[in-house]
């Protein structure tokens, strides 16, 4: 790690460095926060939590109450006013500089960040964009608000090398952009939490809403297979839901342990629990991994195969538009044994210092 690493993020970290908020400063986090997400709301509180270390009153709108309680910040319920009285804008993380996340895309969430700059409300404050991921781009209106945004922005922290390629390719200089990880692998060091007692498998795989991966001829039968493994393993698998609805797998494992996200505070120290993940999403997988948890993926978005290249086990994750029930049977065999080697340690150490660049510049 070098030296400006650990006089940035690292050393905010160590006990007694730490400004204190209420200095006057007031810090904005933009993002989806409205979706009541695990993996959005995460990078939303790792963000919050890097701005009140610097000093700053930091102001996420839409956040939860239970979070904002946990993180210490004041609940707001609208962005009104909030980029006025703002002096530093942060905007991130997710796929939020992509067509809107989700299994139906619509309209975007930098909708807000152009309404407020044509309002006037950005000029002469700093905005950056960290943590996200960008394009490719299905809806023009979505790629001319990723490249307005990053116009305003002071610096464009994206999460792997597809994204930094796509705002290239939009026009987003060279010298504006910073390559990194997602902030996600920083969860233990920047999130206090102490994790729950454990060792079950994490399964979670919440597919019905994505109409395109139901084209696999395969996907009934594997849908079929992934509830089958969890009743006959319900003393060893814990089922996960990302949104406070219950896994999809539940009415055919109704005796399996569930756990769904409601707030981070309790979510958590039982997701560090687990001693494996098997997931259809992607933020599950991060932290998971972040906290050296194997996980494996049948991926519902392409987001997710650029992470598991990032690590370095790209045969660990399979789109599920081509996955085949082979597929799926080998990689619950494999996370039901999986270890964590030395090689994974010292891939995991190297994304979080990359994660660390994209909180460098964010002051």
């Amino acid at each position: 790690m070098t030296t400006r690493r650990v006089s940035g993020w690292l050393q905010r970290l160590i006990p007694g460095q730490q400004a204190e908020p209420g200095g006057g400063r007031r810090a904005l986090v933009v993002g989806p926060y409205r979706a009541k997400n695990f993996g959005d709301d995460l990078v939303g509180a790792i963000l919050t939590k890097h701005l009140q270390r610097l000093g700053y009153d930091v102001s996420i709108p839409r956040l939860g109450k239970e979070n904002c309680r946990w993180l210490g910040t004041t609940y707001v319920a609208d962005y009104s006013e909030a980029f006025e009285q703002a002096d530093v804008i942060v905007i991130g993380g997710g796929g939020i500089m992509s067509d809107t996340s989700g299994s139906k895309p619509g309209a975007s969430y930098l909708e807000i960040v152009d309404k407020a700059a044509r309002a006037g409300h950005l000029e002469e404050k700093a905005v950056y964009v960290t943590s996200v991921g960008a394009g490719p781009w299905l809806r023009e209106r979505s790629r001319e608000l990723a490249l307005s945004t990053a116009a305003l922005a002071d610096r464009v922290g994206v999460r792997e090398i597809e994204s930094y390629e796509h705002m290239l390719g939009i026009g987003v200089p060279e010298d504006k952009l910073v390559l990194g990880a997602d902030l996600a692998l920083l969860t233990p060091e920047i999130l206090k939490f102490r994790p729950a007692r454990g060792g079950s498998l994490g399964l979670q795989f919440d597919v019905e809403a994505f109409d395109d991966v139901k084209e696999n001829p395969h996907f009934a039968e594997i849908v079929a297979a992934v509830g089958e493994y969890a009743k006959s393993h319900a003393d060893d698998v814990v089922l996960i839901r990302n949104g406070r609805a219950r896994s999809e797998i539940s009415a055919v494992a109704p005796n399996a342990t569930r756990l769904s996200y409601s707030e981070l505070a309790t979510f958590l120290p039982q997701l560090a629990s687990m001693r494996a993940l098997f997931t259809s999403h992607l933020h599950l997988a991060i932290t998971s991994y972040a906290q050296r948890i194997p996980t494996y993926s049948l991926y519902v978005r392409e987001k997710t195969r650029r992470f598991y290249e990032q690590i370095g086990h790209p045969e660990r994750a399979i789109d599920l538009r081509i996955a085949t029930p082979d597929d799926l049977a080998q990689f619950l065999e494999a996370a039901s044994s999986a270890l964590w080697t030395d090689d994974d340690e010292a891939r995991l150490s190297q994304l979080k210092r990359k994660a660390g660049t994209l909180l460098d510049f964010v002051q």
